[in-house]
């Protein structure tokens, strides 16, 4: 992507299925839910920051990473057939997919490129949601109010915490959104904290 594309902002608006959306978290996801709330929750309020549909960008968060309890960590069907079959429950329009199959892009990026907003803001937030919640964990208070901005920067840079995380991905948020590292830290951040609950952080 060159430097001064302007994106759409969606391909599709498929925000009238949030509660149903909400029905395929509750029935498919389990250890990998809190991930998906926080995911959801950070997607509306960058939804908010763009002008994009809140539902919409929320629903491709909240269902990113919905086939991944039933899949044993097998990255091969990851965004493949199964999450198709879980889509079609709520007869999701064939958008979604293509959107979240775009957060993988080692796999499907030839063929869902990030070429909108939503795409770019998936891609760059999910991996920093994870990190949050697991720096989260390792706090005193093992709780996300008391977390700051510094404390998930200082995080990031030592390599050898959640090394599974791609850092690289996270920072692409500058090059592909125009948004600083900090800020999206700050807007993720500030999201999470709105669904500590549910996440139980």
């Amino acid at each position: 992507m060159t430097t001064g594309t302007i994106l759409r902002k969606e391909h599709a608006t498929y925000g009238h299925l949030l509660e149903s959306a909400k029905t395929l978290l509750d029935k498919y996801a389990f250890g990998i839910k809190p991930h998906l709330i926080a995911t959801g929750a950070t997607m509306r309020a960058l939804a908010e920051k763009f002008g994009g549909d809140a539902n919409t960008w929320e629903i491709a968060g909240m269902l990113h990473d919905l086939d991944w309890d039933q899949l044993q960590k097998d990255y091969d069907k990851h965004c493949g057939e199964p999450l198709e079959t879980m889509l079609s429950e709520i007869n999701a329009p064939p958008e979604l997919l293509s959107d979240i199959r775009s957060h993988y892009q080692s796999k499907y990026g030839a063929d869902y490129p990030l070429d909108s907003l939503l795409r770019c803001a998936l891609y760059t937030c999910e991996e920093l949601t994870g990190f949050i919640g697991a720096v989260a964990l390792v706090r005193p208070s093992k709780k996300l109010f008391d977390l700051e901005v510094p404390s998930v920067r200082k995080k990031l840079k030592d390599k050898a915490f959640a090394a599974q995380v791609d850092r690289e991905q996270i920072r692409k948020c500058e090059e592909l959104l125009g948004l600083p590292l900090d800020e999206l830290i700050g807007i993720t951040l500030s999201a999470m904290k709105g669904v500590s609950g549910e996440m139980g952080l």
